[in-house]
């Protein structure tokens, strides 16, 4: 059961941010009646008009490429999609509440989750030592610097 919120200034919406070439989340700045107007991207701090996240299309095939008289071509799978998918596989059901908020100053171990503020939720897959993680996040992989293990 899903509980529908009314939108006001001030909450949080997803929207396309031109300045940042991706959706990013942003703050509701101004509503004109029950719609978002204008929003402001939380990663560049640009006011703009709120866009709203498109729906990928699905692409459908033919049955048979006997009317075009062409051979029926199969779809290509994007970076980003094969990045997704390799993402929620190495998710595996885990709980997304229980990822750590990433900081510098933390130290993370392997398969821990990570809540990025910019790149949101992640996985670390290897620690490099001395200070850094690779983590997987929807977008791809990332390298972030984090505290060096303290060895005992």
């Amino acid at each position: 059961m899903t509980i529908n919120k009314e939108l006001t200034a001030g909450d949080d919406i997803d929207s396309r941010c031109l300045k940042c070439k991706q959706v990013t989340n942003h703050t509701i700045a101004a509503m004109v009646g029950s719609k978002v107007a204008k929003v402001q991207c939380n990663v560049c701090r640009a006011l703009h008009n709120y866009r709203p996240v498109q729906v990928e299309k699905k692409t459908t095939l033919r049955r048979s490429g006997e009317k075009s008289g062409q051979p029926v071509k199969t779809p290509r799978i994007s970076k980003e999609l094969k990045a997704e998918n390799n993402f929620r596989e190495l998710l595996g059901g885990r709980d997304p509440l229980a990822a750590v908020r990433y900081a510098m100053t933390k130290s993370f171990a392997e398969d821990d989750l990570v809540n990025h503020s910019v790149f949101g939720l992640g996985l670390v897959t290897r620690v490099i030592p001395p200070n850094k993680i690779d983590v997987v996040f929807k977008e791809g992989n990332k390298i972030l610097i984090c505290a060096a293990k303290v060895k005992k």
